[in-house]
């Protein structure tokens, strides 16, 4: 069936940027755009949208975050602080103590009602490619995949475009509780879960009319060994799968791969042979020992550039913990590519668009630092490029028909006279009226329609008191 999405304004893509065309027309045929211009002179269309008062626009790339336990972490993570007495380097108590144990107390039916809420989430906010990145022996049966494939199902039901992958690591840590971490061995059932992992990656990719893809997930930078870094390395060559790996957390990160092997985390990660065109570094925050990009060795910024790889930015997520991005400004001047993900709660693009642009003006004391139409670009081309996907993140013919339609109508809205400062500076998810994936109808009027998210919400709601009921403190 031929569509077409009239009087709106598209920003559409031009080969090199998003440019605004005013009551313009985008047409597609069942999954795949035909047209996107100004005056539309081609065959008859079976089916007219009418965008007055809207902007048209790509979907967004949600290149990272994770749906199974970030509900129930809901209040965990914020305002929480180690014992007083303790001295701890910011990020610590919730990255290694409160995330273990709440990850740990949750269940497989809990996790699985957390995907459901938060797949109707990230759809009604605009999120039509969704990275999901799963977890391993902290929570769900002992590594068993099963939880995987359940989540991987309901990706699928919920009509988004998602990338699965399911986390696997060599060892795992924890808070002491006085400010340091410890290290456990996985031992043979680390490698157990890495094989699981990879049959889950090989067998299912492609799945649900290709809306289903997979990627290679080593857990974090100072969780895996060389060993299965470099093995992780060859399956991605081998089967043609991009890899994602949480990188640049913390300063205990940063020291631990020093003092174990005498490499900064990007040394480590180009001896290990991860950096690429389809690696993506899951956070990039300390990449250098003060957190500052611009600290970087030249051999690590070369290497960092010139292999293509990309940084996946969550600036919200740290925001709240009091942590900066420093900076996006300083990736890109140094050439390096970039993305953004949501990471945890909200799932909302346009809350990290914001707050990217934002907190990158306050570290660079700089008003023009984090341009709307960098981030913005940064949420669809860069995320559809880390990807490996020229056929998504854009408006253009022979892109894929993953389009979002946003109110402009509004009080908040009105006028619009630059499309990119509006989405970043002043646009949420509740601005986003209608959502299509594949050329699908996945929301309208601002509702999912293939989720009962009434439901949803209700099941999920019952999880947290059970998952709750099981924490220490």
């Amino acid at each position: 069936m031929k569509k077409a999405i009239v009087n709106g304004t598209i920003l559409a893509w031009d080969g090199s940027r998003h440019q605004a065309i005013e009551a313009g027309t985008v047409v597609f045929e069942d999954d795949l755009i035909t047209f996107v211009g100004s005056l539309y002179e081609g065959e008859p269309v079976d089916e007219i949208i009418d965008a007055t008062g809207r902007l048209v626009i790509p979907g967004f790339v949600n290149s990272h975050l994770h749906v199974t336990d970030t509900l129930f972490t809901k209040g965990y993570l914020e305002e929480t602080q180690a014992p007083a007495e303790t001295k701890v380097a910011p990020n610590y108590h919730t990255l290694y103590t409160v995330l273990p144990a709440v990850r740990k107390a949750s269940d497989l039916d809990a996790q699985l009602a957390a995907a459901h809420c938060v797949f109707a989430d990230l759809a009604r906010t605009g999120s039509t490619t969704v990275v999901e990145l799963g977890y391993d022996f902290e929570i769900g049966g002992d590594g068993d995949i099963a939880i995987t494939e359940r989540v991987a199902e309901a990706a699928g039901a919920s009509g988004l475009r998602c990338y699965s992958g399911p986390r696997y690591r060599s060892s795992y840590y924890w808070g002491d509780g006085q400010g340091a971490t410890y290290y456990g061995d996985y031992g043979a059932k680390g490698q157990a879960r890495f094989e699981a992992c990879a049959d889950f990656c090989v067998n299912w990719n492609g799945r649900y009319d290709d809306r289903l893809r997979t990627l290679l997930a080593p857990g974090q930078i100072d969780t895996c060994s060389p060993e299965m870094l470099r093995e992780t390395r060859r399956l991605a060559d081998e089967h043609g799968l991009p890899i994602q790996i949480h990188g640049g957390q913390s300063i205990h990160e940063y020291d631990r791969i020093r003092e174990t092997m005498n490499m900064t985390t990007v040394e480590y990660m180009m001896d290990t042979g991860l950096l690429g065109p389809d690696f993506i570094i899951g956070h990039g925050q300390i990449m250098s020992g003060d957190g500052n990009h611009a600290s970087m060795a030249r051999h690590e910024i070369e290497a960092l550039r010139d292999s293509l790889t990309t940084v996946c930015h969550l600036p919200w997520v740290k925001a709240r913990r009091g942590g900066v991005i420093n900076s996006i400004e300083k990736y890109k001047e140094l050439g390096i590519r970039q993305c953004l993900g949501t990471d945890t709660y909200p799932f909302d693009m346009f809350n990290d668009m914001r707050m990217a642009s934002t907190v990158c003006k306050i570290v660079e004391s700089s008003a023009t630092a984090g341009r709307a139409e960098d981030v913005f670009y940064m949420a669809t081309v860069g995320g559809a490029d880390a990807l490996g996907r020229a056929d998504l993140g854009r408006l253009k013919a022979g892109c894929k028909a993953d389009i979002v339609i946003v109110r402009t109508d509004t009080p908040k809205a009105a006028p619009v006279y630059d499309p990119f400062k509006f989405l970043v500076h002043a646009a949420n998810g509740e601005d986003v009226d209608m959502v299509l994936v594949d050329g699908k109808t996945v929301v309208e009027k601002g509702n999912v329609k293939t989720i009962d998210v009434a439901a949803a919400v209700k099941e999920v709601n019952a999880a947290g008191k059970r998952v709750w009921a099981r924490l220490g403190f």
